[in-house]
């Protein structure tokens, strides 16, 4: 029995070598440990850019490789457990523990500690770096370029509420699959709202948050608060306020406020149970 695929690193040819005692294949790969040193990596079903999006990790995660070939990594990330296949070049090998992380929505990395030079890329809230050296104004990072030293907090230091970090998504387009500041999927505004949060252990789908993440609530749009998470057929958001949902849609293409009510009578035209659960965080 092989478990969920999602966050399983088993194929019919090939499966991490812990899995041993539980998956039978021909070969198994201990792994290799690696580091996204792109500002962003996607990862995907296949390796081919033309298969479905699974979700993306930002710069400074963890990931095991458990096979290099043809440009392609296939490999598991250590934050949430997804595997799946990434470009291999957004790989490295792990570099210095991380000293900080992004906090600005969006911060862009210079090649030089100047904001007339030109730009080597832009890193996403909660993507995590070394710093190497601070000037005051701007702040070198492990594998090169520098970023706003305003844009950036220590690791460790936390958002104290989840809410808060969700709202600042307001507006930002809907991507399935994504997980950035440039885009994010339904699931991917919680994962990100919560990891800011120091809520570490968020699954990456919606199914398993809604069997993961905090305590079970009466299912019913007249009980939820701020705070909870109200799960739909495939569909999660947050309650920022009373009777108000925060959710990456498809009706508007970008993570937008809803009433919670309206939300749920437009899903019950297609879904006889239009709330499937409410998961408090405590």
């Amino acid at each position: 029995m092989r478990g969920d695929p999602r966050i399983t690193p088993a194929r019919e040819d090939l499966a991490a070598d812990y899995l041993r005692a539980v998956v039978k294949v021909a070969n198994y790969a201990k792994g290799v440990a690696k580091q996204v040193r792109l500002p962003y990596a996607p990862l995907h079903k296949r390796p081919d850019t033309g298969s479905g999006r699974l979700t993306e990790a930002l710069m400074g995660e963890a990931v095991t490789v458990y096979e290099d070939a043809g440009g392609w990594s296939w490999c598991q990330l250590a934050a949430d457990g997804y595997v799946g296949y990434m470009p291999s070049v957004a790989l490295g090998d792990p570099g210095p523990e991380a000293t900080h992380k992004v906090a600005a929505l969006r911060s862009f990395i210079y090649r030089q500690p100047d904001l007339k030079s030109p730009v080597l890329g832009a890193a996403s809230l909660g993507a995590t770096v070394s710093a190497t050296g601070d000037d005051g104004e701007f702040t070198a990072i492990d594998g090169g370029g520098y970023l706003f030293t305003g844009h950036l907090k220590p690791v460790a230091e936390v958002e104290a509420d989840y809410l808060t970090t969700a709202i600042r998504f307001i507006g930002v387009p809907y991507l399935w699959g994504g997980n950035t500041s440039m885009g994010l999927d339904c699931s991917g505004l919680v994962q990100t709202s919560l990891r800011f949060a120091g809520i570490l252990n968020c699954p990456r789908d919606s199914d398993m948050q809604a069997a993961g993440l905090g305590e079970p609530i009466e299912p019913d749009a007249r009980l939820a608060r701020r705070g909870d998470l109200v799960f739909f057929p495939g569909h999660v958001g947050l309650v920022i306020d009373d009777g108000v949902l925060l959710h990456a849609n498809a009706w508007d293409m970008m993570v937008s406020p809803h009433p919670l009510r309206y939300v749920a009578a437009e899903i019950a035209k297609k879904n006889p149970v239009p709330i499937t659960a409410i998961r408090r965080l405590v």
